[in-house]
């Protein structure tokens, strides 16, 4: 029974680091776009040097097996938001898989299962909660917008070199009304797509 106890208590140890890495790789994802950026414009300055269009090269790639990855490769002007988000949902749902994978062990007590189904709940609230921002400013004209909640703060990706005070103050007033987190726990980062 302690064997089985100890072996429980390093399964949800591990399950608690994981989902800890994720929520700082989720809120880390903002440098990971800007870098991102550079990267995909370093490769098109390189096709373009060496006369090839990125369209070709696009239709050159090889098919892979990676869900998404394809679609990645062809994306110009809203890529950093489009990988961002299949970045954050990949997380996500890896994030699901051991959860439920924990939920499901039998040999695991109810409490801890109760922990597991409690994250699934908040991973699902917060995907709702972006998802819902996301649409909204979208709608008020910020399109290709990343929102992210980690750990009760909020970061949000404009796909704009450069935003108005008043701009800031509606993107500010949609993500709050919209996460039901407050103001000062919302970092506004302006992000040029192009």
């Amino acid at each position: 029974m302690k064997r089985i106890m100890k072996k429980n208590q390093i399964i949800i140890t591990a399950l608690a680091i994981m989902i800890a890495v994720a929520g700082y790789l989720n809120y880390s994802g903002t440098k990971l776009e800007e870098a991102v950026v550079q990267s995909a414009v370093s490769e098109e300055q390189v096709l373009m040097e060496n006369g090839v269009s990125t369209a070709d090269a696009a239709s050159s790639e090889d098919v892979t097996d990676t869900p998404g990855e394809a679609v990645l490769t062809s994306l110009t002007g809203t890529s950093v938001a489009a990988e961002a988000k299949l970045t954050r949902e990949q997380l996500r749902a890896q994030n699901k898989e051991t959860l439920m994978e924990v939920i499901n062990n039998e040999s695991i007590a109810q409490e801890q299962k109760q922990n597991a189904i409690d994250s699934i709940t908040s991973l699902t609230e917060n995907a709702e909660r972006e998802a819902a921002a996301e649409l909204l400013l979208d709608a008020k004209g910020f399109e290709g917008s990343v929102v992210s909640i980690t750990d009760g703060s909020v970061d949000v990706v404009i796909n704009m070199a450069e935003i108005t005070d008043a701009q800031r103050a509606q993107i500010e007033d949609i993500v709050k009304r919209k996460t039901e987190i407050s103001g000062e726990n919302i970092v506004i980062t302006p992000v040029s797509g192009e």
